[in-house]
């Protein structure tokens, strides 16, 4: 039975399949699936069938995500469905490990998602690598602040420069992406629920944005998106905010572990009105350790025996050096001594800077002597990684 299973791109006989999967996994409504999949793009959706039935879904969200510096190709997971009558039988194991070879094949060193359960994922090698946090503040708490200088509404033609003030944002942390159209379009809004962007101006062009969209019924604003490159900038975002007092209670937006505008706050209060973990797989040991930036000044090396029982040709020594903002790596066979022995779980977590070298030490998933856990720690020191888009 197990041998009639097939992973492939969609096709046009799968859709009428795509309203019972979508339901199942998320209460999907049959418009709700065909408007989705309008936005995703049916080229980038993988099926499982069992004799020719579509049994699963995934798909594939192809982009960068800045990990020191440099964006880094990725596999992006969205939509995994498997029917109810598939559960327990191996079927989402072996569609996301097929996804995971092909995505290798592609030339992606890294894919990246949210987990809705994270079993099935870490058996095929994801780990929790980021975290998605909305911060919650009380509006009252910025009353009196007065922006300088006043942030400017853009426009359509803005795009351009909006989008150069993100890449820039996400070059200085880890973990935010290189956002495709994609991307772009649900940042910006759609006709329905539109958002408004305001520039941030600053001597030489913006220096930063926010993004509002409509305030909620329960008199809280969100903002959408935001980027602040300057002190100026992340001070003129929450006194801009502040100009909404007399219609709204909190204000949230998505931030970073170590938020710049919270550092801006005048008062404690501030609370967590959402946290969540994104995993990550290394598909590619090489590639991904080739594609990063890495820390400007430093000049070490370190051997890495990785274990990857899921893709065996992943697994094995590699020489990594590092000299000043470059890596070079070279693979060395299949066993042998090293600095640093992990599975490919572990590298994940590693690789994006979500956990320390010593607290992997300690929590038994890496094995390093002293000198190569403080090497590691000097190449993978931080930012710690966020996420601020989902999908």
């Amino acid at each position: 039975m197990a041998s009639s299973l097939e992973y492939a791109p969609l096709q046009s006989s799968d859709l009428d399949r795509m309203p019972h999967l979508f339901r199942h996994a998320f209460a999907s409504t049959a418009d709700g699936v065909r408007h989705y999949m309008s936005i995703i793009g049916q080229a980038n959706f993988r099926v499982m069938r069992r004799s020719d039935v579509a049994v699963g879904t995934v798909a594939l969200l192809d982009m960068g995500q800045y990990f020191g510096g440099r964006a880094v190709p990725c596999r992006g997971i969205a939509a995994v469905t498997i029917d109810p009558a598939e559960r327990g039988q191996g079927t989402a194991t072996r569609m996301m490990t097929a996804m995971l070879e092909e995505a290798r094949a592609d030339g992606l060193p890294i894919s990246t998602l949210y987990a809705a359960t994270q079993p099935l994922y870490a058996k095929v090698g994801y780990a929790n690598a980021g975290t998605r946090m909305v911060y919650r503040v009380p509006l009252a708490m910025l009353r009196g602040q007065r922006p300088d200088p006043i942030p400017q509404l853009a426009s359509a033609t803005d795009a351009p420069l909006i989008a150069a003030l993100q890449s820039e944002q996400a070059r200085r942390t880890n973990g935010l992406l290189e956002r495709g159209p994609l991307m772009w379009q649900r940042a910006r809004g759609t006709s329905d629920r539109p958002f408004d962007t305001y520039l941030i101006p600053g001597d030489k062009g913006p220096e930063g944005y926010l993004t509002l969209g409509p305030k909620s019924p329960d008199r809280s604003l969100h903002v959408e998106d935001w980027a602040a490159l300057t002190l100026r900038a992340a001070r003129a975002i929450l006194a801009f905010l502040a100009g909404w007092h007399s219609q709204v209670n909190t204000v949230s937006w998505t931030g970073s572990p170590e938020d710049l505008l919270l550092h801006h706050l005048p008062e404690v209060g501030v609370t967590i009105a959402s946290w969540e973990q994104w995993m990550l797989r290394v598909t590619d040991v090489a590639g991904a350790l080739l594609a990063r930036g890495w820390p400007l000044g430093v000049s070490t090396a370190l051997t890495l025996n990785v274990t990857d029982t899921l893709l065996p040709d992943n697994a094995g020594l590699y020489r990594l050096e590092v000299e000043d903002g470059r890596a070079s790596v070279e693979r060395l066979g299949s066993s042998g001594d090293a600095d640093l022995e992990l599975g490919v779980d572990a590298l994940a977590t590693l690789y994006t800077s979500h956990v320390t070298p010593r607290v992997l030490a300690d929590l038994g998933r890496i094995k390093a002597t002293p000198q190569a856990l403080a090497a590691a720690t000097t190449l993978f020191a931080g930012p710690r990684p966020w996420l601020a888009d989902m999908f």
